[in-house]
């Protein structure tokens, strides 16, 4: 479970990934910890996926490509910066690089966050000390950085995306359907 101060723990359940909101403008202002450390009265229950549901999977991979396009979207209309999300848009972006089998260099985080690559190093760190992603030297370029979601993640946001396709949160037209 998260802990206040200076220390991270490891991500243990959905409910955690929204303990980093109030974390969230005292990274983006490169303080390493908030003023104030605020915490859920509950966390999310039953975020694991059922196991083997391969069209959930393939669901969850169409709500965040939507997710991403919308944002894109919200942001060519109301103009950059007003609605900055940089943690939640580098685990949809691991996420779907993830589905492609790949790892992704801390300057593409940056440029999919459109923050300045200082603010994704900073919610990187941030994000690996609370085990939501898993950092490692480019074994082709010891300068870079790769990044992944960790496993325990991967299983959280494909249990949240479950969630979301199976409660009738997302429009019917986002998610695949099966062959009639």
């Amino acid at each position: 479970m998260w802990r206040t101060g200076a220390s991270v723990a490891p991500l243990q359940s959905l409910g955690d990934l929204r303990l980093l909101s109030p974390k969230a403008s005292a990274v983006n202002d490169g303080r390493d910890e908030p003023s104030s450390t605020a915490r859920p009265e509950h966390v999310l229950a039953g975020a694991y996926p059922e196991t083997g549901e391969l069209a959930l999977r393939d669901s969850g991979l169409a709500i965040v490509r939507w997710w991403l396009k919308a944002r894109r979207l919200r942001e060519e209309t109301f103009g950059p910066g007003l609605f900055a999300d940089p943690a939640w848009d580098i685990l949809l972006d691991l996420y779907s690089a993830a589905a492609r089998g790949e790892r992704v260099p801390t300057s593409s985080l940056a440029h999919a966050a459109r923050v300045p690559h200082s603010t994704a190093i900073r919610w990187v760190k941030l994000l690996a000390k609370a085990g939501i992603v898993v950092r490692e030297k480019d074994p082709r370029d010891g300068r870079r950085v790769l990044v992944s979601l960790s496993g325990a993640a991967t299983a959280l946001m494909e249990g949240y995306l479950a969630r979301l396709s199976r409660g009738g949160a997302v429009p019917a037209a986002i998610v695949p359907q099966a062959p009639a």
